[in-house]
């Protein structure tokens, strides 16, 4: 067993239980699949807990990238651009 094969072994014997895929199934996959189905499977366990589904919301809160306007220009001190007041 390769070194790589040992570090995942953790993910790889998750997905044989979640998927009832064997292993040298699992082996065969394309490493993208792989992480997919990694992926799906720790967000379905994680949605089945509320402790789970609160983290969920959390990381989603983390990927927005745009700025809330709205809720800026409800602070003090903000100011549009080109508004030199």
């Amino acid at each position: 067993m390769s070194q790589e094969e040992l570090r995942i072994l953790p993910n790889i014997a998750y997905l044989i239980r979640k998927t009832h895929m064997g292993y040298k199934e699992i082996m065969k996959l394309n490493y993208p699949i792989f992480l997919s189905l990694l992926r799906e499977n720790q967000i379905m366990d994680l949605k089945e807990t509320e402790e789970g589904r609160e983290y969920l919301r959390q990381i989603e809160r983390l990927k927005v990238t745009t700025p809330d306007i709205g809720k800026l220009s409800k602070l003090g001190g903000y100011q549009k651009a080109g508004d030199n007041k």
